[in-house]
């Protein structure tokens, strides 16, 4: 293929271009579409936000209560509030994460104790729960 034959080939793909785009925009005029998202396109997650008290102890005994109390929130913008936590073991500390980490919530923390936060520090599942790092307070 020369020159001349590459030149011909772009001046009439142009034109199919010039064509569509012409073409599109009369019918752009003339029709009036709504593009814009539904609110629940945006944010399918419900607007208020919910908040969960933790209780003072989170073990494998208390578990199957959580994960019910957890599961009622799929769908929802959820506050956790770990203040009261004195005891919280692997298995809780594990079902956190998923509920954390779960494409359907979204998950902020209130107050997390200094004992939920060193556990999930020792086990490295900090970053995960998006609980901050545990500095203790300098004496004084």
């Amino acid at each position: 293929m020369n020159t001349d034959d590459n030149i011909s080939s772009t001046q009439e793909n142009t034109t199919q271009v010039d064509d569509f785009n012409e073409s599109y925009s009369q019918q752009s005029h003339s029709e009036t579409h709504d593009f814009s998202p539904s609110p629940e396109a945006v944010n399918p997650l419900k607007v208020e936000w919910r908040k969960i008290h933790l209780q003072s102890t989170l073990t494998l005994e208390h578990l199957s209560e959580l994960h019910q109390q957890l599961q009622q929130y799929h769908g929802s913008r959820v506050q956790l509030i770990g203040k009261e936590v004195e005891r919280i073991d692997t298995a809780a500390l594990q079902l956190l994460v998923t509920f954390v980490n779960h494409p359907q919530i979204t998950v902020g923390w209130i107050e997390p104790s200094p004992q939920l936060c060193i556990a999930a520090q020792l086990l490295g599942l900090s970053p995960h729960l998006g609980l901050p790092r545990y500095e203790p307070s300098p004496a004084q």
